[in-house]
């Protein structure tokens, strides 16, 4: 579509984005020659319409909202200028606006300062204001619909696109293509999903799930569509202090009254919603180290700039990755554990490539008062810094040598490190803005952290996609600590794991099994040198209450046939296959054999922090999984994926759990010091975090974090619940 002239007049230049509406294009207005953004696409009903008369019809409901879109003269509203049609395709002709999606903004910062969360909020109100004013309802606010401009404003764009697709694509006279209620379910109002018409408050709701997500880092509720259709008509969403403390109790308030379920019960209209956000913005803040400061909003493409900004260091060029002899050799299904699992010895460590200092991170409260030869500039504070962590298998600086591995690189500088960015400034506020420098590093398993070390001397920790950081911190020089936001595994010595390790999901399997099952005995498809370690599932299971017998052998060293006389040896009425095996075969023929009983696996342990390549490969082995086979997820974000970006919510979380520790160290101190207070510090952090609360045991992954469970159903895994203390279905 690119170079297409629309009419004669709007030339398509580049794509922008593209939702269940449409694509948006960067384009230029031959006529008055001006950059516009062109929306364009094909109503689901237009696509189904059985005549001339039908078509015109719909054409002319989208002539008639684009007219009262049009009407609308609001500085928080994207203006749109035009609309037509072209051989069929519709089209809308909006200003340009230069700037990011408050979409793209979760993406990269997960959740957003208490003073920007409610500025956006107000502006999305004077608009809605003015809309309602005219009679226009949006029916879809969400987080892609708002623009946040250079100026540190919000825009809302699309009203009364979302009206006319609706009533397009609930015409009894077309083909459906599309499903009822239309909109994002996430923000949708519970009277939306009853089929009722609903008003101006059916954007208010909407606007308060915006609000929770950019306070909380999540929408009200997350999980499968049909799950959080359910809880937006009967549950009540956790309170936003609960997240996060300094969310004042009439911030709480407003979002929870948005979010009542009776629309009588939510604030009267925009002009009200304005009012207390105004009120909500004087009130006295908790736990904010400077209430007065604004915390200014990057500037549009920022993010660019950050990932330009970074030196492309020599580095090993990306090469296949090499088992080192200390690396158990075992069999792994096709498209599980791509990036290797389970080191017994610990090996090497990781290229590090530096930032400028203008990623520096708002800093300790307390003074550094090391020596003029420590910070390298008089008196002032020595600067420290903090690993971000992103697997060399990936791409990395000055390894990326295609299209392909520099969109991942340039992912990874421009979401992870500002994930990062945002945690550490919410925890230790805007002062000593200068005392750490976030640092993205490329793990390389021939590097050994004292090759790191003397590479950056002043390097605390390491956080984010560890898997590949399998040194050994076996000298006080070359101890580091670990923070892996997105591997079970905990490595030797400094580590500490978000996810839940196979301990914890080996524990919520006999919670599931004990509580919504019969099922008491347990074949694990794993020989018992790992099955029966002290953190593995067997050992798990067995303190949980399940009888949990093991594989004499290695599970590739099992033929197919001898399947079924080894459950039936165990007198097994459930399968547990861990990664280390292959789900398919063992399901496949118990399933043939006629064995009813529950089949459990693990979903593969790194995939939260899989590139675009490895999750295709993932998806093409999913589709071998049989039917009703059972796994546990040890991540967010599937299946029906609606958050921001997957893996961010773990590492935002780990980011908060280190700023917290960062507080507690003392202003002095050499780094080696610095490094072991830290170590000792993580393991008493508890906060709460975007997705449960945060606490460290060493070596081990967080305390009491959620372990989902999905059944592999219609060919795709869709959750059935989820356990921490207990298991809880998911509401279907």
């Amino acid at each position: 579509m690119r170079g297409r002239l629309l009419n004669g007049r709007y030339e398509l230049l580049e794509r922008l984005g593209a939702g269940g509406m449409g694509e948006v294009w960067r384009a230029r207005d031959e006529s008055l020659g001006r950059k516009v953004a062109v929306k364009v696409f094909v109503p689901a009903g237009l696509a189904g319409a059985r005549d001339a008369d039908d078509q015109d019809e719909l054409l002319a409901r989208f002539r008639q909202e684009a007219r009262a879109a049009a009407s609308l003269d609001s500085p928080y509203i994207v203006a749109v200028h035009d609309h037509g049609t072209d051989d069929g395709t519709s089209y809308l002709v909006m200003a340009l606006v230069q700037g990011r999606s408050l979409d793209q903004v979760l993406r990269e910062s997960v959740r957003v300062p208490v003073a920007d969360a409610l500025r956006w909020a107000a502006d999305i109100c004077r608009a809605l204001d003015t809309a309602h004013s005219a009679g226009v309802v949006h029916r879809d606010i969400k987080p892609g619909n708002v623009m946040i401009t250079q100026d540190g404003s919000a825009k809302v764009v699309d009203f009364g696109i979302a009206t006319f697709m609706e009533r397009a694509a609930g015409d009894s006279r077309l083909t459906r293509t599309g499903q009822l209620p239309f909109g994002s379910v996430p923000y949708l109002a519970p009277e939306r999903f009853r089929q009722e018409a609903g008003d101006g408050r059916t954007d208010l709701y909407a606007l308060g799930c915006v609000l929770y997500e950019l306070l909380v880092g999540r929408p009200p509720f997350t999980g499968t569509a049909a799950g959080v259709m359910y809880n937006h008509v009967n549950d009540a969403p956790l309170p936003p202090s609960r997240a996060r403390a300094e969310v004042t109790r009439p911030v709480e308030r407003l979002v929870l009254d948005l979010l009542a379920k009776d629309p009588a019960d939510r604030p009267a209209n925009a002009g009200a919603t304005l009012e207390r956000i105004l009120a909500a913005e004087d009130s006295p803040q908790q736990d904010v180290e400077d209430p007065s400061a604004k915390p200014k909003t990057p500037a549009p493409g920022a993010q660019d700039a950050i990932a330009d900004a970074v030196p492309a260091e020599a580095g090993p060029a990306a090469r296949p990755r090499t088992q080192s002899s200390a690396v158990r050799k075992e069999s792994t299904a096709p498209g599980r554990g791509a990036r290797g699992r389970r080191l017994l010895v610990p090996a090497a460590l990781v290229l590090a490539v530096s930032v400028p200092t203008g990623l520096g991170i708002r800093s300790l409260a307390a003074p550094d008062t090391e020596s003029a030869s420590a910070s390298g500039a008089g008196n002032a504070p020595a600067v420290y810094e903090i690993g971000v962590a992103h697997s060399y298998t990936h791409a990395g600086a000055g390894e990326a040598t295609d299209a392909y591995e520099k969109s991942e690189y340039k992912q990874f500088t421009t979401q992870q490190l500002r994930t990062v960015k945002s945690a550490l400034t919410e925890t230790l506020g805007t002062k000593s803005a200068n005392r750490f420098r976030i640092v993205p590093v490329s793990a390389n398993p021939d590097t050994t952290s004292r090759e790191m070390l003397a590479k950056h001397p002043r390097m605390l920790t390491v956080i984010g996609d560890t898997v590949d950081f399998s040194w050994v911190h076996d000298t006080d020089e070359a101890f580091l600590p670990e923070i892996s936001t997105c591997h079970e595994v905990a490595h030797a010595g400094g580590a500490f794991a978000i996810p839940a390790d196979e301990a914890r999901q080996g524990e919520a399997m006999a919670e599931y099994l004990l509580t919504r099952t019969k099922a008491r005995r347990a074949l694990v498809a794993e020989d018992k040198t790992w099955a029966d370690r002290e953190d593995g599932i067997g050992t798990a299971l067995r303190r949980s209450g399940v009888t949990a017998e093991a594989l004499d052998v290695r599970p590739d060293e099992v033929k197919t046939s001898q399947i079924p006389a080894l459950v039936a040896g165990a007198r097994a009425d459930a399968v547990v296959v861990p990664t280390g095996a292959d789900v398919t075969v063992w399901a496949t023929k118990l399933r043939a054999d006629g064995f009813a009983g529950p089949i459990l696996t693990q979903s593969d342990p790194d995939s939260v922090c899989e590139d675009s390549e490895e999750r295709a490969t993932a998806e093409k082995w999913d589709k071998t999984v049989p039917e009703g086979v059972l796994r546990t997820r040890n991540y967010s974000g599937e299946p029906d994926d609606n958050l921001p970006a997957r893996g961010n919510q773990e590492l935002y979380d780990g980011a908060l759990a280190l700023a917290t520790a960062l507080k507690k160290l003392p202003a002095e101190g050499s780094a080696t010091s610095l490094r072991r207070t830290l170590d000792r510090e993580i393991q008493n952090v508890s906060v709460n975090g975007v997705l449960d609360e945060v606490s460290f045991e060493k070596r081990r992954s967080a305390r009491e974090r959620p372990v989902w469970f999905d059944r592999r159903e219609n060919n795709t895994w869709s959750e059935i619940g989820k356990t921490d203390k207990k298991y809880r279905p998911t509401k279907r």
